[in-house]
């Protein structure tokens, strides 16, 4: 066991609440004994609330406010997406002042390392200012999230329940797909079972399953009996499109990760070194996290 046993969970939407909830559950155990979430609102919330989570207001500004917040933590999860990714500067400040142990940052998708294009560069900027301040970190690489990406996100190309599809790239690329719950429960046992030592300064990999954008269609359609109408934007015009419009959500984000899926950047790791950590994983598979089929962990 690591030790820590108090957490922070910066964000409570989406991935957020998947952690926050898989620390929870680990009350049962001992392993975990304090589970705080910071948030703009404290409003809401009340199905956590009832299980012990303790909601914290906080004004990413107002580095008093984080310090407050955050006595007596051992590890702070940042589940700050999108934009925001750079106010964990200002929150890895307040950790550090507040004696806060370790720091997992919000990475959650594609390896970051080496990158100084888009997100990504955002991302490999927080992680120096880590280091510069001596925060021991952590970042985890999930992959798009299965359950996620092909659900009630059209702007991403996939409109299942209309049975719409557009494929930028080939589709032909292995992929690393995780749904959003196992990447909570990997999160949580490496924190609660690695030892400081084995966690600081580290990337760890995970994955549901590696697959191809087709095999997944291919699966889906094949169990659903739903045929569904596929079209492709090329690997030129991804680029052209990314070039030209770099800053955009549509060009500078969605069309820019697939294309780094089409140069095999959304595969994790190596066969090898995904899930190592935690043999009895057993994850989710990406057909079954779009349908809702999750394994009873």
């Amino acid at each position: 066991m690591s030790g820590y046993k108090t957490f922070a969970v910066a964000g409570a939407g989406d991935i957020g609440r998947f952690i926050i909830e898989e620390l929870l559950r680990h009350f049962q155990d001992g392993s975990v004994s304090k589970v705080v979430a910071l948030t703009r609102t404290s409003e809401g919330y009340d199905d956590l609330k009832a299980k012990g989570a303790l909601f914290e207001q906080v004004d990413y500004s107002n580095r008093s406010d984080i310090v407050a917040a955050l006595q007596g933590i051992d590890v702070v999860v940042s589940a700050i997406s999108g934009g925001a990714l750079a106010v964990q500067v200002p929150l890895a400040d307040a950790a550090k002042e507040a004696g806060v142990k370790h720091f997992v940052l919000s990475e959650y998708g594609n390896p970051s390392i080496g990158k100084s294009y888009g997100i990504f560069a955002v991302k490999n900027k927080v992680r120096q200012h880590l280091l510069d301040i001596d925060l021991p970190y952590s970042q985890f690489f999930t992959g798009p999230f299965s359950d996620w990406f092909f659900v009630g996100h059209e702007d991403w190309g996939f409109d299942l329940p209309n049975g719409k599809v557009i494929v930028r790239g080939s589709g032909n690329v292995p992929i690393s797909w995780t749904a959003s719950v196992d990447i909570a429960r990997y999160i949580v046992y490496v924190l609660t079972h690695l030892s400081p030592a084995d966690l600081r300064n580290k990337p760890f990999a995970l994955e549901g399953e590696r697959r191809t954008i087709h095999q997944i269609l291919e699966e889906y359609q094949r169990r659903t009996g739903k045929k569904l109408e596929i079209t492709y934007e090329t690997t030129e015009f991804l680029e052209k499109q990314v070039k030209e419009h770099p800053d955009d959500y549509e060009n500078g984000l969605i069309r820019m990760l697939f294309l780094e899926w089409e140069r095999g950047d959304g595969q994790t790791g190596a066969p090898e070194e995904v899930n190592k950590y935690w043999p009895e994983f057993n994850p989710t598979r990406a057909v079954d996290a779009i349908l809702g089929l999750y394994e009873s962990h």
